[in-house]
């Protein structure tokens, strides 16, 4: 069984083509680099202000030491925030 670490954001105040570089060219490769790594999905609706990042990890412990670095209010680069922060189980694809 798989678990996914679910980060909402507001991204309202970053650039939408610095924000879409970051996540293909930092974000998404240091996800990748993690221990127990399955897959991730990042959407964004900058002409709505929101992000969201779905990660799938192999074990709940290892999505939930991903959202535990993570508070709700947090700034984690210029102009974006995070709203809201879950593990959900993945029960189908």
């Amino acid at each position: 069984m798989n678990y996914v670490a679910l980060i909402e954001v507001d991204n309202s105040g970053e650039d939408p083509d610095e924000g879409r570089e970051g996540l293909r060219n930092e974000l998404a490769p240091a996800l990748r680099a993690m221990p127990g790594f399955v897959s991730v999905l990042l959407m964004t609706a900058y002409e709505r202000g929101r992000g969201v990042a779905a990660v799938v990890f192999e074990t709940r412990e290892t999505a939930e030491g991903l959202v535990s670095g993570f508070t709700v209010g947090q700034q984690i680069r210029e102009g974006v925030v995070i709203t809201r922060t879950d593990v959900l189980e993945l029960s189908a694809t």
